[in-house]
């Protein structure tokens, strides 16, 4: 990964957490329309998150500092009500992902016409929203767990989180200001909570890579990965691990730092993957749990990590800053129109 990769991948990090667009839809149609789209590492996963989320605290600083003093108060104020109100709406979020992720992913991976349709849907929620007349009113226990609700719904990918989540607060009659403050900073925990799992999952891979031997490291992995799923446990699954294994091995004794040298192994354990009858779903579960993408953060420049961290925080503070303005001013609609015209031609395009 270069700096442009870098600053590229920050850019879209910080526009697509909080502009209502949905990353993940684009990010589909984006392997329709041009082949696989190049991800980032897990190290640089974690980084991005961080940015994004250090760019939330940052804009919403004085409201955070308050909630926390409240807090420690241990008194039942306002600043505590509203930090329950935050776990709540995460509640429902925190179920979908752990326990049906993997099946949304698989039923939506690659189908265009489904991820238009999600757009499509988006695009009338902001539409309806940005039309909203009583829009005067507090966030209560019901109403958050309802905007929870509709940010688990935005896991399907062409539903935006940002736009489910501000669009069904106006429509409960949420203060607009209200409304974005509530939908951005429910999201925080959401985020610190995935790089902890990022986090962990890449010291874990960062163990298996300190394995001298390609048999002891090929075990590790098929066994982790055997434990979530049963597609692992063939023989030529385990082949395709041990081929990348003893590429990778060689890789490091050369002592290679070019990132091509990476992706070539991971071309090639894709395609293996492929060759082993894995379906497309399950070889993107394959390349995302195991490890080419994460190996080759382990010879990223820290200036390239710092590069994409930065590219999202500027961004992530411009788009925050910017879309708390377009709620309060009722000027979701022409993200509205923009949803319709994508999954349009999205659906178009499966279609066709």
């Amino acid at each position: 990964m270069n700096f442009l990769d870098a600053i590229v991948l920050g850019v879209i990090q910080g526009l697509t957490e909080f502009l209502p667009v949905s990353s993940s839809g684009h990010l589909e149609m984006g392997k329709a329309i041009l082949g696989d789209v190049p991800q980032e590492g897990m190290l640089m996963t974690i980084v991005l998150h961080f940015a994004t989320a250090l760019s939330t605290i940052v804009i919403f600083r004085k409201d955070i500092l308050e909630i926390f003093v409240g807090l420690f108060k241990f008194k039942n104020n306002e600043e505590t009500r509203f930090s329950l109100m935050i776990v709540l709406s995460m509640i429902p979020a925190a179920i979908v992902g752990i326990l049906l992720e993997d099946e949304i992913d698989y039923f939506f991976s690659g189908n265009i016409g489904l991820v238009g349709a999600m757009l499509i849907v988006t695009g009338g929620l902001l539409f309806v929203a940005d039309r909203a007349k009583q829009t005067d009113g507090k966030v209560t226990i019901s109403k958050s767990i309802l905007i929870g609700i509709s940010q688990a719904i935005a896991i399907l990918p062409g539903i935006s989180r940002s736009g489910a989540t501000i669009g069904t607060s106006v429509l409960l009659g949420i203060d607009r200001q209200r409304a974005a403050k509530f939908s951005f900073l429910m999201v925080i925990p959401l985020i610190l909570g995935a790089m902890a799992v990022k986090t962990k999952d890449y010291l874990e891979v960062e163990a298996i890579n300190k394995q001298e031997s390609e048999v002891k490291r090929t075990e590790l992995i098929v066994s982790e990965l055997g434990k979530d799923h049963d597609f692992v446990n063939t023989p030529k699954v385990k082949l395709a691990v041990i081929t990348k294994e003893r590429e990778w091995a060689n890789l490091k004794k050369e002592g290679a730092t070019c990132s091509c040298q990476n992706d070539a192994i991971a071309v090639h354990y894709e395609n293996n993957l492929r060759k082993a009858g894995l379906n497309n779903a399950q070889v993107q579960t394959m390349m995302t749990d195991d490890l080419a993408k994460v190996r080759s953060t382990s010879v990223t420049d820290p200036l390239v990590l710092l590069a994409g961290f930065l590219a999202a925080f500027v961004t992530g503070l411009f788009a925050c800053t910017w879309m708390i303005k377009l709620v309060k001013r009722s000027q979701l609609k022409y993200f509205a129109y923009y949803c319709f015209a994508i999954g349009a031609v999205a659906v178009v395009w499966s279609i066709v």
